[in-house]
């Protein structure tokens, strides 16, 4: 080759070119686990109002009885059986969540402590949220005090 010949050698190319490919390659391993940890927040957020919605649920549904609650009578519209018509089968963007819920209250009252718990097959831990459901009687208004006339 003479000196007026100017241009990149055959090494030249090779060596950009593995470089090029493993800084792709990098970039490409950190957006996919970008996607993953997005993706994996999601569900958890999701799972959250999952969560959220039965804790609501419960307390529309005790917000009608007046006498102390217990958990079995909550879980379904009849207020007779013991399963839950609105814990599973919850299906968001093609993932299934099943809720949970556990009463941790032992004797029957004006208010249950409930912990409810969503899983779907893709998170690695069970949302858990810890709630308080009350009755009727809990929900009526405050009497109002009588304020003594000034002279």
């Amino acid at each position: 080759m003479s000196d007026s010949e100017k241009g990149f050698t055959l090494v030249e190319v090779l060596v950009s070119i593995v470089v090029l490919s493993i800084v792709s390659f990098s970039l490409l391993s950190i957006f996919s686990q970008s996607l993953r940890t997005t993706h994996d927040s999601l569900n958890q957020t999701i799972a959250n109002q999952v969560a959220q919605n039965t804790l609501h649920t419960l307390n529309r549904r005790a917000a009608s009885i007046e006498q102390p609650l217990k958990l079995n009578q909550l879980l379904n519209r009849d207020g007779i059986s013991s399963t839950c018509d609105f814990c599973e089968d919850t299906r968001i963007h093609g993932e299934t969540y099943v809720a949970t819920i556990q009463s941790l209250s032992t004797v029957p009252g004006n208010t249950i402590e409930v912990n409810i718990s969503v899983t779907t097959d893709r998170l690695r831990n069970p949302v858990t949220l810890k709630g308080v459901i009350s009755n009727a009687t809990l929900r009526e208004p405050f009497p109002e005090t009588a304020v003594p006339a000034t002279e």
